[in-house]
């Protein structure tokens, strides 16, 4: 039998990622396993620090940006039911796909439990897939949760 003792559940707080905390949830409750919730708040740049105020303001706005963030991800409640799991929240700044993949190797994450958007087409190309790319690169594997259908 494999041994799942972390799960890592990377989120941007949206509700598209609670089908995939559900089933984070689910396998951290049948495994025993650790529950990680990771967000990675991408890392703003300052363009034009020659410009003044409000353009290098990047900084202050970053640190507005983390702490509310931070606040966000301590209270993202878990689904109903799992309130005895043993959770670690934790926030990055900088890349998602970087830091998903380093969070995963440095932490011995054993399975990664991540939402998708369901993009397809120009946006998917434009926008790319954190997934896609988490799961080519990432040193465990990768459980992808499609985002629930619509309601007619």
């Amino acid at each position: 039998m494999v041994a799942i003792q972390k799960i890592l559940c990377p989120t941007d707080l949206s509700d598209e990622c609670r089908p995939a905390l559900a089933m984070a949830c689910e396998w951290a409750k049948r495994f025993g396993a650790e529950l990680h919730l990771l967000h990675v708040v991408a890392g703003l740049s300052n363009p034009y620090p020659y410009l003044g105020p409000p353009f290098n303001e990047a900084m202050s706005w970053e640190t507005m940006i983390r702490q509310k963030a931070r606040i966000a991800l301590d209270e993202w409640p878990l689904p109903e039911g799992f309130a005895n799991l043993k959770v670690v929240r934790q926030m990055r700044s900088g890349s998602p796909i970087a830091h998903i993949v380093e969070y995963a190797q440095a932490t011995g994450i054993d399975l990664i439990v991540m939402g998708t958007h369901g993009r397809s087409g120009i946006s998917h190309v434009l926008l790319g897939s954190v997934a896609e790319n988490v799961v080519r690169r990432a040193p465990c594997s990768v459980l992808t949760v499609r985002p629930a259908k619509p309601t007619a």
